[in-house]
């Protein structure tokens, strides 16, 4: 069985297990330290967020690592009636989003005999969740979004190379993303206004790439985020109307950090396909 190893890789451990159709044997660490997951950040200018690690998500970033393999991950949207009607005729593992009362949690559709549909569940080894769940059709109606985006792997013996490009972005997006924080740490905002773009603006940084950062034995890095996301967590604490983040993340520190992402994002981008 496969399990998570690091916080939000529920996609990722979705596609160690997809994969394992194709002969491939691995975790979802794996295929982040393959992939060089950790060194990868990026502005999605639609959504106005930053991403980074497990957030990075979908055929863009999951092809990174399946194009090495002579593989590639396909998509396609459709409204929840129809994705219902492809899940009853599909044959192979289909990744999507199932609404949980946690959140959306990415889960594989595993054909199945029966008249229910059967889904493997991403979780931690030993945390007491179930490995799959069974749904009656009107119990997954309910728990898919209008719209829902159906993910798949096929075999490609073109052997497409990857977006490289996707790496050499990474340290104009963490330019672009100091800028932006220290601006919106510079003015006054409420504890709702800065949980509200707890994902969009601080995750990137802050949360989703140190567990990856700590695979690679980036401590120097690591130690530097973590000092960063204790800061913040402790002007969260403070029981003020409004809240300046300047008097609590230190800009020079932020900068300090960024530079030494920059660093290692610098020293890891693979300069060519086959040495990914």
């Amino acid at each position: 069985m496969k399990y998570m190893s690091f916080n939000r890789s529920c996609s990722y451990i979705c596609l160690a297990y997809m994969i394992g159709d194709y002969g491939l044997e691995y975790t979802d660490k794996d295929i982040a330290i393959e992939m060089k997951l950790a060194y990868l950040f990026y502005n999605d200018l639609k959504k106005d967020e930053y991403l980074s690690g497990a957030m990075l998500q979908g055929k863009r970033w999951f092809d990174l690592f399946l194009n090495r393999h002579l593989l590639e991950f396909m998509e396609d949207k459709y409204n929840k009636v129809d994705a219902l009607s492809v899940i009853k005729k599909s044959n192979r593992k289909l990744m999507m989003g199932i609404n949980l009362k946690t959140g959306k949690h990415a889960m594989v559709y595993c054909p199945s005999e029966t008249q229910r549909f059967r889904f493997f569940n991403p979780h931690y080894e030993n945390d007491g969740a179930v490995d799959f769940f069974n749904y009656s059709e009107q119990e997954l109606l309910v728990l898919l979004d209008d719209k829902v985006t159906i993910g798949y792997i096929n075999h490609n013996p073109r052997n497409t190379e990857p977006k490289l490009e996707l790496y050499g972005h990474s340290n104009g997006y963490l330019d672009k993303y100091v800028v932006d924080i220290i601006e919106f740490c510079s003015n006054e905002h409420t504890s709702d206004e800065i949980r509200e773009v707890k994902e969009s603006l601080f995750a990137g940084l802050l949360l989703s790439p140190i567990p990856l950062l700590e695979f690679e034995g980036e401590t120097e890095l690591v130690e530097c985020l973590k000092k960063l996301q204790k800061d913040l967590i402790s002007a969260l604490q403070h029981n003020k109307q409004t809240i300046k983040l300047v008097d609590y993340l230190n800009p020079i520190e932020l900068n300090m950090c960024a530079r030494k992402y920059k660093d290692a994002i610098r020293k890891n981008t693979p300069p060519k396909y086959e040495n990914l």
